[in-house]
């Protein structure tokens, strides 16, 4: 609440500002105009005095008539092109705040949800070491324990490391690298690596043509699919239906995940791609999450050459379809 309060204190200002530039322009505009009228009334009057020939005097008239006209264009074309500007600097300005003010809440949103995510693995991890070292559980309680520890620990690790992928894509520092893999094989083993917790208990049902071979960075494309799980998983209800197709036509790779979950807003379908970007307030929304994924699969997909688009899955859900051209393919 206090962050939109001074939004719009600022945008207020920002506001009378441009009012009163523009207030000033007019006036100006007016006392320029109006000196030129009073200069040619004047130097009419000195005519009228000083030449009694009458068509000399229309002459001089018709000159002084001209020459005001003349002033009076140069006017109208140097205040429109200083208006034009003036507008054009209003709007880039007006832009430059609401966007300014826009990426001040994702970050706040980033560093309200990251600090969750990372302290949430850090305290199960530590109380199940704690447990460990405080009971003697028997074997197969503490393997279980011990599993439980390994999983926060793998959690972690997969956010830390998602945080450093984006910041190389976003500088440019991460590089492909290209090699001939089976696309298929991979589906299947993101879907069996992914725990039920991960998933929420989600059932993955998976459509997945044989041997579809790609040529591209296997590391990335895992990111993609376990990215798009993940994001199905989140705005999904538990036990709900995640359907992952791939297919190979006319030339074209097709990977779709669809979700039966909330579903996007035609105007968040854009946004959502954005670093940061959550639908929602961190501090009043439930699903986990950084922001960070669908960003990571949009640039690494355009790294692949390929294309990805959103649309609704009806009657309620969203689907994300992957495309890749042939060229990446074999």
């Amino acid at each position: 609440m206090t962050e939109n309060n001074t939004s719009s204190k600022v945008l207020l200002q920002f506001y009378l500002l441009v009012i009163y530039v523009l207030l000033q322009f007019c006036w100006w505009a007016y006392l320029i105009t109006n000196l030129n009228k009073e200069v040619h009334d004047l130097k009419l009057q000195v005519e009228v005095y000083t030449n009694k020939n009458t068509e000399e005097l229309a002459d001089a008239h018709e000159q002084l008539n001209a020459k005001l006209y003349k002033r009076w264009l140069m006017i109208a074309g140097e205040g429109s092109v200083f208006a034009l500007i003036l507008g054009l600097g209003i709007y880039r300005t007006r832009k430059t705040f609401k966007k300014e003010f826009e990426l001040s809440k994702q970050q706040k949103n980033f560093m309200l949800s990251i600090t969750h995510e990372l302290k949430s693995p850090i305290a199960s991890a530590r109380l199940q070491v704690e447990t460990l070292l405080k009971h003697q559980l028997p074997f197969d309680k503490q393997e279980i324990v011990l599993k439980q520890a390994l999983q926060e620990t793998e959690r972690l690790d997969a956010l830390v490391e998602k945080i450093l992928l984006a910041n190389r894509i976003e500088s440019s520092a991460y590089l492909i690298q290209k090699e001939l893999f089976n696309l298929s094989d991979l589906c299947y083993k993101i879907i069996n690596n992914l725990t039920t917790a991960q998933l929420k208990n989600n059932q993955v049902n998976a459509i997945v043509a044989n041997d579809i071979m790609v040529l591209g960075d296997e590391m990335a494309f895992t990111s993609i699919l376990t990215n798009l799980l993940d994001n199905a998983s989140k705005y999904s209800a538990v036990q709900s239906l995640i359907e992952l197709n791939l297919s190979y036509e006319k030339g074209i790779i097709n990977l779709l995940v669809k979700d039966h979950g909330i579903g996007i807003s035609a105007e968040e379908e854009t946004l959502v791609f954005n670093k940061f970007y959550r639908s929602g307030n961190e501090e009043t929304r439930n699903t986990k999450g950084t922001g960070l994924g669908l960003y990571i699969v949009k640039n690494l997909v355009k790294l692949h050459n390929g294309t990805i688009k959103i649309s609704s899955n009806t009657p309620k859900g969203t689907i994300f379809t992957v495309q890749f051209k042939t060229e990446n393919s074999a």
